[in-house]
């Protein structure tokens, strides 16, 4: 069906605003197409045709009652007589239909894809009105009285173009804000599919560009709009030229205006900070994309020049060539300056026999010395008050009273071990008081030996790092088969 023939069958059964209204906001799919298409374009307007092959795309799949209102809804004497579309222009060997800026603003509303970006053309046209307002304001042409209807309308057009930039710039912060899913979204569909490499570099550069242009064109002169420091050659900045305004409205007793227009100023400034943030991260993956071009084309380039001849030469008739050569493979030009990532090491013991003898030991250690535990309290009571050499003292006599009770298990570290278990049994811990056991258990027990290894550790005491050789604890069977199995 040609779009004229579609067109005359439905002229006789029209709908009103309303319900014309409903149907585009139910299946505003169609509209949205159409406004992503005149944004493409860079154009006002859009063609009866579009959107007959939309209306056709969209409706192959819904009730036929459905695709015929929608097909009467979006038929270009239904958007005419509901006052849709403002007028339709046949001069140009096409019918152009021009939508109300109202209605589209409605259907962008409904899809944050569609919010429009601000340019810096947008933004200092905006500016300009604020400079002419400040300056109708200084000519003496308003006398500031607010029953006066000049004065009346001057402040509503004024607070009409202020709350139209808060609009825009509300509308961009969340336009910025999903930038990026939008992001990701070209990620993964650069990187989809099994394309060949001149073909996966070129649609990576591709849309990169697009985001680059995205920063430059909508982001960065948004962010140098909202700052509070920014000055331009002919005339004031956002921040600067609404403090004057208000100012002058301050002069002549205007303070109810006045305020209302310090609390658009402070919410112009708290969309600052959500905008710059989102302005660094794109910044971030525009240089972490244009650094991964040149590692990838580095990588290319000598993959197709040098492994592939080296590979070919090998698949000759040459006997002698078999290998591949090392010479230009080991260390290439590039691969000194691409980063490389090392995998982490994962810690996993499993079902080790080891760890779980090693950790049950402990276990039934600590549970025979819990008993005893308490008795180190009575090492700082009674050693408060003196002296520090005296207090030394009495904390070593102490403390060798409560090692007595304790049992000594088998480890490879016993200073770890030791410094372990004193620093959770009592908060006035010092390093001197495990020096004081060391020497206690080395003239203790013949039974149990401490060996002096050639591994040194760390331990932490006091936010400070203490180098220590390791002392491992054997019993003495142990010992003697050690000894034994040396001697054989």
């Amino acid at each position: 069906m040609k779009a004229s023939t579609y067109q005359s069958s439905l002229d006789d059964k029209l709908l009103g605003t309303v319900e014309t209204l409903r149907v585009i906001l139910e299946h505003r799919k169609i509209m949205s197409e159409c406004i992503k298409e005149m944004d493409r374009l860079a154009v006002n307007y859009i063609t009866d045709y579009a959107i007959f092959q939309r209306v056709k795309t969209y409706t192959q799949h819904v009730k036929s009652d459905t695709r015929r209102r929608i097909r009467i809804a979006f038929s270009t004497a239904n958007l005419l007589q509901s006052h849709i579309v403002m007028d339709a222009d046949n001069g140009q060997g096409e019918n152009r239909l021009y939508f109300q800026e109202s209605v589209l603003a409605v259907v962008r509303l409904c899809d944050v894809s569609l919010f429009k970006k601000l340019t810096d053309v947008q933004l200092k046209t905006h500016l300009q009105i604020f400079n002419q307002a400040h300056q109708q304001m200084l000519s003496g042409q308003y006398n500031f009285n607010p029953f006066d209807d000049d004065f009346s309308e001057f402040i509503d057009n004024l607070f009409m173009h202020i709350g139209s930039l808060m609009s825009d710039i509300r509308q961009n912060v969340v336009k910025m804000q999903s930038i990026s899913k939008e992001l990701e979204a070209l990620t993964s569909s650069s990187v989809k599919g099994d394309i060949a490499s001149e073909q996966y570099i070129q649609a990576k550069q591709t849309w990169l560009n697009e985001i680059v242009k995205l920063y430059e064109r909508h982001i960065l002169p948004v962010l140098l709009f909202l700052n509070p420091d920014t000055s331009y050659q002919d005339f004031d900045g956002l921040h600067s030229i609404l403090t004057k305004i208000k100012d002058v409205l301050y002069a002549h007793n205007q303070d109810a205006i006045a305020n209302n227009l310090q609390s658009y100023s402070l919410s112009f400034l708290n969309y600052y900070q959500p905008i710059e943030a989102t302005a660094n991260a794109v910044n971030r993956f525009i240089h972490k994309e244009r650094d991964s071009i040149k590692r990838f084309n580095a990588i290319e380039y000598f993959y197709q020049h040098t492994l592939i001849p080296e590979l070919n030469n090998t698949q000759s008739d040459n006997l002698n060539k078999k290998l591949m050569g090392n010479a230009a493979i080991v260390q290439p030009n590039f691969s000194p300056y691409i980063k490389a990532f090392a995998r982490p090491i994962g810690y996993a013991f499993n079902n080790s026999p080891d760890y779980y003898k090693n950790l049950f030991n402990e276990l039934e250690a600590r549970t025979r010395d819990i008993f005893q535990l308490h008795d180190l309290e009575s090492v700082f009571a009674k050693a408060s008050s003196n002296p520090t050499a005296m207090q030394r003292m009495h904390r070593h006599q102490q403390l060798i009273k409560v090692l007595g009770s304790i049992t000594l298990r088998e480890t490879d570290d016993l200073l770890n071990m030791l410094h372990l278990r004193l620093k959770d049994a009592f908060s006035a811990y010092e390093l001197y008081d495990l020096i004081s056991c060391i020497r206690y258990y080395k003239s203790k027990d013949p039974a149990c030996r401490l060996i002096t290894t050639n591994l040194f550790a760390r331990v932490e005491h006091a936010q400070q790092q203490y180098k220590y050789r390791k002392i491992r604890c054997a019993t003495a069977p142990q010992i003697a088969l050690q000894k034994e199995l040396g001697n054989e």
